[in-house]
């Protein structure tokens, strides 16, 4: 059996013991998925730390932006509430649409709230309707409440400008505009038949307990006192003021330079978190002291409504846990590498990648953007085939099958108060005719748009033109060598200019010598040797990012200070360049380092490769290489000693290719980077894939 079967076997047998014991044993969820995320991690053959840290980061991650998403959130839906803005906007969809096709209105809010925000956000602004309409109305929550998410999560996979759709966007080289209208021909017919008709079928067929402790925080009728509901025209805008500041940065990230004041501010208020705590802080007017709640009802709300969050919260969280171990495991590539061996056509390759990768690890996010990463080279070269389907493709495979492993699971289950039976019965299925309605629908679209020829893309040769070397020359006259580190010795055995027939050389130096590569055996146990390190981080798009003369510790108060966010790759140009350290032979102490709170924030991030400007990224005499450990040890190479004087500031592709030496930390490396020209993608992917 292959190492890859085999860790497939295991992914499986985790997901299996999730279901039976959550459901057969009646064990609570958050501890389950704790057991069987330490559990999965061990046999899987990871390190007992890895294992206990991986689920740790997984947490955490997922934690740290959902639990102050559903926190604002909540407090929000419970203003609507109580004020009887809910109340409001319910009784108006109902008198515009009629009781009978409510849920199709609630399916087009959501398609629409959904576009400028994310997929948590949308949910736990619009989910207040959905409990306010249901018990108006007396329809079943799962009527009203999978339109909903069907809605919100078919422009979460689908749509730019949602993060995993823009990263597949630039990965198959596709046309945003063309994308976003054949994602919204393709996502509403897949929503309709994932959300009101498949909703109209299911409902009658999941009973609900009667209580729900989250749908009766959205009860409303604060003491049981009768109050005018506030007007129609100041809730709508209370409720949709996130979506409505979003949208504004969303506009400045197109319209305005990188360096503008504007923008960076309209960035900051339209951030989720920031633009969610802005619509709070309204509501507190609008639907609070303007109805007349005095300051101690409001505190009260805000502290009746937080408490049933808590296992909401614990539960999602440990989910992202169990997400992180499975994606530390391996198991995402182990999935890529089966659906390689199939050979379809691109777009159905794409689908099913995405949908194994989503399977296997939960996260749809992952699931779209490694599938485009693997996708993106087989397409290009095969003639015919539209980069934008291929990004709707990619995205409806990203969302089907949503099962135990995907915290989105969890945060449905107890929201609507279902079982795991009934969330698989409901949610999975719902996500599942995504996926196939998504791919359906864009095959047939395929065969009309594949009647137009596809937008040109240029040709010509790769060649030496526009890239710029910045590898630092090996000199023993003039290569800084790092202290303690051993000496660059170079010499002649035999010299043509001394009569010999050849010219014969011997160098000896260390492996961290000049534009070097570390990779994560350098300061990571059983860490990959540099002969293992992925040629992924180490082609592909770049940031060079300019650091004062005055900055010593690039840490991450520095950090931000820059627009590095969404490169994959980020080069830092530091005091050594500017004062040409790279090329003297004295070894200067007072270079410019990552400071580790600065790493952190890549490696968060999902950076690919991190490079340095002088022959260290760490503090020089630093107690522990606490940001080589940080960075080698999420996989992130790290190409130390570049000579950046010959750049600026600025996007640029990178190739950065150490020798391959096995079985050892570190070797040089040649480095070179040029300004991107649109076919440098194409190109070496297509060469890749002739050979």
């Amino acid at each position: 059996m292959s190492p890859n079967t085999r860790l497939l076997l295991y992914a499986l047998a985790a997901v299996v013991a999730l279901i039976v014991l959550i459901s057969r044993f009646k064990l609570h969820p958050f501890v389950v998925l704790i057991a069987v995320s330490l559990g999965m991690g061990i046999v899987a053959g990871m390190p007992f730390s890895s294992v206990v840290k991986a689920f740790q980061d997984g947490v955490g991650g997922v934690l740290g932006y959902i639990a102050i998403v559903v926190g604002l959130g909540t407090m929000l839906g419970k203003m609507m509430a109580e004020s009887g803005g809910a109340t409001r906007i319910a009784t108006t969809l109902i008198t515009l649409f009629g009781q009978r096709r409510v849920h199709w209105a609630i399916m087009f809010v959501a398609f629409i709230v959904g576009i400028p925000v994310f997929f948590q956000v949308g949910f736990v602004l619009l989910i207040p309707l959905v409990f306010t309409i249901a018990r108006r109305t007396g329809m079943s929550l799962v009527k009203i409440g999978i339109p909903l998410v069907a809605g919100l999560s078919v422009v979460h996979g689908m749509v730019p400008p949602h993060p995993a759709a823009m990263l597949a966007v630039g990965a198959y080289q596709a046309d945003v505009g063309r994308t976003i209208a054949y994602a919204i021909v393709v996502g509403l017919p897949t929503a309709a038949l994932a959300g009101p008709i498949f909703a109209s079928w299911i409902a009658p067929r999941i009973a609900l307990p009667a209580e729900s402790p989250i749908a009766a925080q959205f009860a409303g009728g604060a003491g049981g006192v009768p109050r005018d509901m506030p007007g129609f025209g100041v809730t709508l805008f209370t409720v949709l003021l996130p979506v409505i500041l979003m949208l504004c940065a969303s506009t400045a990230d197109v319209a305005l330079e990188t360096a503008s004041t504007l923008r960076a501010a309209l960035d900051f208020v339209g951030s989720p978190i920031v633009s969610l705590l802005l619509a709070l802080l309204f509501s507190f007017w609008s639907l609070g002291y303007q109805q007349h709640f005095t300051r101690d009802q409001l505190l009260k709300f805000a502290n009746d409504c937080l408490a049933p969050t808590a296992t909401v919260l614990l539960v999602i969280g440990a989910g992202g846990g169990f997400n992180k171990v499975l994606l530390e495991s391996g198991v995402g590539k182990a999935i890529a590498a089966v659906a390689l061996g199939s050979h379809p056509s691109p777009l159905l390759l794409a689908w099913t990648v995405a949908a194994l990768i989503r399977v296997a690890t939960g996260s749809a996010t992952v699931a779209m953007t490694t599938a485009a990463g693997i996708v993106a080279p087989i397409a290009v070269a095969t003639p015919g085939t539209h980069a934008e389907l291929l990004v709707l493709a990619t995205g409806a495979g990203s969302l089907v099958l949503s099962h135990v492993n995907d915290s989105g699971f969890w945060l449905i289950k107890e929201y609507f108060n279902m079982t795991v039976p009934q969330t698989l019965k409901t949610w999975t299925v719902a996500e599942t005719i995504i996926g196939v309605a998504g791919l359906g629908f864009t095959l047939l679209l395929s065969l009309v748009v594949g009647c137009a020829p596809p937008p040109p893309r240029e040709q010509r040769e790769l060649s030496a033109q526009g890239w710029i070397d910045v590898t630092a020359a090996l000199d023993p006259a003039r290569t800084p060598v790092y202290a303690g580190d051993a000496p660059l010795k170079f010499e002649f055995l035999k010299d043509m200019r001394k009569g010999d027939l050849l010219t014969l050389s011997v160098y000896s130096l260390g492996a961290h010598s000049g534009t070097h590569i570390d990779a994560p055996m350098h300061f990571v146990a059983n860490g990959a040797s540099v002969d293992q390190v992925a040629l992924d981080p180490l082609i592909g798009a770049a940031r060079v990012i300019d650091i004062p003369d005055s900055v010593r510790v690039i840490d991450a108060g520095e950090l931000r200070r820059h627009d590095w966010r969404g490169a994959k790759r980020v080069l830092f140009r530091t005091r050594s360049t500017l004062r040409g350290w790279m090329d003297s032979p004295e070894f200067h102490r007072d270079f410019a380092y990552i400071a580790p709170d600065a790493a952190q924030l890549l490696a968060d991030a999902g950076v690919l490769l991190v490079g340095v400007d002088y022959i260290s990224a760490e503090q020089f005499g630093a107690a522990a290489p606490r940001t080589h450990q940080i960075l080698l040890g999420r996989g992130i190479p790290i190409v130390e000693g570049l000579d950046l004087r010959p750049v600026q500031a600025g996007d640029y592709d990178v190739i950065v290719l150490p020798l391959k030496v096995a079985r050892h930390e570190a070797a040089p490396a040649r480095a070179i980077v040029r300004k991107p020209t649109g076919t440098f993608v194409g190109l070496t992917a297509a060469r890749t894939h002739r050979k």
